[in-house]
């Protein structure tokens, strides 16, 4: 089993890792709507071309950071409870 290394950060450095990671997760979030807008509007003039693999490249990123999100956040609530 792996080693949860949020367990040796302080309350404090988790807190600000949350609020960085939020940050990171709307920025992604921002970034994949504009892609998946971009792609459908180059496709409906150009037709398909290579731009339209970018936001199948970023919902795995997305992914990533919500799961690193969700524990970050789950370690805060067993610190706090």
């Amino acid at each position: 089993m792996k080693e949860n290394p949020y367990a040796k950060m302080t309350l404090e450095e988790l807190e600000t890792k949350a609020k960085n990671a939020k940050k990171a997760t709307s920025a992604i979030v921002g970034l994949l709507m504009v892609a998946v807008f971009a792609v459908v509007f180059l496709a409906i003039r150009q037709g398909f071309s290579a731009m339209t693999v970018v936001p199948s490249v970023l919902l795995p990123m997305l992914i990533i950071n919500l799961a690193s999100l969700n524990a970050i956040q789950k370690e805060i609530k067993s610190r706090k409870s």
